[in-house]
């Protein structure tokens, strides 16, 4: 299983865990870990995934249910820890920071798409 497969099964099983929304089928899970590969859905600043490139509807569908599951589960994190669920989220993405593969999009604050290089992707000043 991939890194990018384990984050998108842990986040979906923390929220079933919490009472949240079903876990992702796995022909989900690969699609998306397939449309990160290509570079067409990357990590966002704001700790979900977006769109690089213009996605097929199936593929905006899956995205937009695993988006509602991370929502979900920041928000059960945040009440937990007594912070709010930006923070959460914007902690999620310093931890992804490092995990961007070669040829996968991201994408900083500043709202612009990048695709990784050889070198890795520069830390934001937030992390």
């Amino acid at each position: 299983m991939t890194k990018r497969n384990t984050i998108i099964t842990i986040l979906a099983a923390a929220t079933a865990l919490a009472g949240g929304m079903a876990t992702m089928a796995p022909a989900q899970n690969a699609q998306i870990s397939q449309a990160i590969a290509a570079g067409i859905v990357g990590e966002t600043a704001s700790g979900y995934l977006g769109f690089a490139q213009t996605p097929s509807a199936e593929l905006r569908a899956q995205v937009d249910a695993l988006n509602l599951s991370r929502r979900s589960a920041y928000a059960n994190l945040a009440q937990q820890r007594g912070v709010t669920r930006q923070q959460v989220a914007a902690e999620t993405f310093c931890a992804q920071v490092p995990r961007i593969d070669p040829g996968e999009a991201y994408q900083l604050s500043d709202g612009v798409w990048r695709v990784r290089g050889a070198a890795p992707v520069p830390t934001p000043a937030n992390c």
